[in-house]
């Protein structure tokens, strides 16, 4: 498939020209703990075979961290490589770049290793790294700052063929467009159970004049248990109004633990343990005893819940509704029940469900979504259309998470396409281009991340960066989104460079094309003649400018 890729020297918050983008990563300064600034009960440790001949350690209280001053020598992306190693057994812990949280390092049982943070945007000048305890008793023997390779290309070039060799042509239309728009441009997203007549959106639309191609849902209330304790859901309706409005829906599922599982009394807050059935700390439920057979009580329960879900998937598909279907999300985290017992149990019971709505029920018009956030849980490609992250960060921080996604890659060889599937805090589309993490969209949680009051609120995201957002030619937003139903006819009127969309960039094309620019190609000269006349010339560039006048 040919594409067009974002230029990262075109719209960069920090310009890249010192640094290689490609290429080996070559060492520009070596750092040792010991030599670092401790704060709290931190101490240095004398030990063999170490680079500076000391450690510093042990991260027992919440106050102790490693301070780091590094010297960057030009702006661009770097790797951080911590060498460290862990009190018996392994250990995560924090990396902070100049007072923001940046993500996180594990250090390996009783051995030092590498751990490597990659496609880190840096200026050039003195930057502080801060080690900071998350789960603590570590020793650090020294970090290392390297140029980062860049993305490649090729890692944009995925195939846009479901998983499901059934999938309707609604599906394939969609995955299709969005494998041709990744690495090119970012769709915007929303969750908001109201939809269209969100508070969400609304506010979005004052700030920035937009709306979002991407409506965000939960299944969560049509989960039989929680409906024969009066749950109510219209998440349904709204999922096809916006459809009909042109729009993408994603669907996430808050799984309820089957109500006979549920742990008596009440939450720690003093709700129902079944508002919050689908916490780990709400229930018994046990979903290795599931899958290896041992508890059939259990399998009938979810058997039912998985009847129920499909019922409002398969609405959606007489609808029309192509879905992208995010089930079991954040498993490796063990909050929720699907992920408490680990990666192989929950590994089966994604690819039971998946089996169950494809081949059982017939849901066809899925785009599977698998968010279970660490490599070990990766179920594999033939389960996977598209992997998902969800992340959240410090309020203003607005990085583009280019190390995530360069080890999300590893999942699976590059081979599938990489979304923001939750978002707190909303990245700034400068810091995508600039590392060349492009992800394929970004889907904002609902509330307290984007309004307070009913109103905008900038407590995560401030307003100039959403309208930066929103109104930059990266990002996708609702209007800019292709008529889905002459895509799956094949024959989108104006649409000449064949990207699904009619918009100024096939004028341009056309008008290059009859001024018989060197290497100029219309990718559908038929859908250029605009006059109907067999021929094109520049009646059919003025009638194509009309159109885009007149919207």
């Amino acid at each position: 498939m040919k594409k067009r890729m974002i230029a990262a020297a075109v719209l960069t918050a920090i310009a890249v020209q010192s640094v290689p983008l490609t290429g080996s990563a070559e060492t520009v300064g070596v750092y040792e703990a010991e030599d670092a600034v401790m704060t709290g009960n931190m101490k240095a440790i004398e030990e063999s075979g170490l680079s500076g001949g000391k450690a510093a350690g042990n991260f027992a209280e919440d106050t102790d961290s490693l301070k780091f001053t590094v010297e960057i020598p030009a702006d661009g992306t770097y790797n951080i490589v911590i060498n460290s190693k862990g009190y018996g057994g392994g250990k995560t812990n924090n990396i902070v770049i100049d007072g923001a949280f940046a993500g996180t390092f594990d250090s390996t049982a009783d051995t030092y290793s590498d751990s490597l943070m990659r496609s880190v945007l840096l200026t050039a000048g003195t930057h502080e790294i801060a080690i900071t305890k998350s789960w603590g008793w570590i020793a650090v023997d020294c970090i290392k700052i390297e140029t980062a390779k860049a993305i490649p290309h090729s890692a944009y070039e995925v195939d846009d063929t479901l998983t499901d060799p059934n999938a309707n042509a609604d599906a394939r239309v969609l995955f299709s467009y969005l494998c041709d728009r990744y690495g090119e441009q970012v769709l915007s997203g929303q969750f908001a159970d109201r939809g269209l007549d969100s508070d969400e959106f609304r506010a979005i639309k004052d700030v920035t004049g937009k709306t979002p191609a991407i409506l965000g849902l939960d299944m969560m209330d049509f989960t039989p248990s929680r409906v024969a304790l009066g749950a109510r859901s219209d998440a349904v309706e709204r999922a096809i109004e916006f459809h009909n409005a042109g729009g993408i829906v994603t669907f996430c599922w808050h799984w309820n633990s089957p109500t006979a599982y549920l742990k008596e009394g009440t939450e720690e807050n003093g709700s129902p343990r079944w508002w919050g059935g689908f916490y780990t700390r709400n229930t018994d439920f046990d979903i290795s005893k599931v899958m290896d057979g041992s508890d059939p009580e259990g399998k009938a329960r979810i058997d039912e819940d998985i009847a129920g879900i499909a019922q409002q998937l398969l609405r959606l598909q007489e609808a029309g509704v192509p879905v992208l279907w995010r089930p079991l999300h954040e498993a490796s985290g063990g909050w929720f029940w699907w992920g408490a017992k680990g990666a192989e149990p929950y590994k089966a019971l994604y690819k039971y469900l998946y089996d169950q709505l494809t081949n059982v029920y017939g849901c066809h018009n899925l785009i599977w979504v698998w968010n279970g956030q660490s490599a070990d849980w990766y179920p594999g490609d033939a389960y996977v259309d598209i992997i998902g992250e969800d992340i959240y960060v410090d309020k203003h921080s607005y990085t583009a998470h280019a190390a995530k996604f360069s080890e999300i890659l590893d999942y699976s060889g590059g081979k599938k396409i990489i979304a923001l599937t939750e978002n707190g805090t909303i990245f700034d589309i400068d810091n995508v281009i600039a590392t060349g993490a492009k992800w394929a969209c970004f889907t904002t949680w609902n509330g307290g991340f984007i309004t307070a009051n009913g109103q905008f609120s900038d407590e995560h995201t401030e307003a100039e960066v959403l309208k930066k957002d929103y109104q930059s030619e990266y990002v996708i937003t609702l209007d800019e989104l292709p008529d889905w139903e002459s895509l799956k006819n094949g024959n989108l009127r104006g649409d000449v460079n064949n990207d699904g969309s009619f918009n100024i960039a096939d004028a341009v094309l056309l008008q290059k094309w009859l001024l018989a620019v060197p290497d100029t190609e219309l990718s559908d000269w038929k859908a250029a003649d605009l006059c109907e006349d067999g021929v094109l010339n520049v009646f059919d560039l003025c009638a194509m400018r009309q159109e885009l006048t007149n919207g």
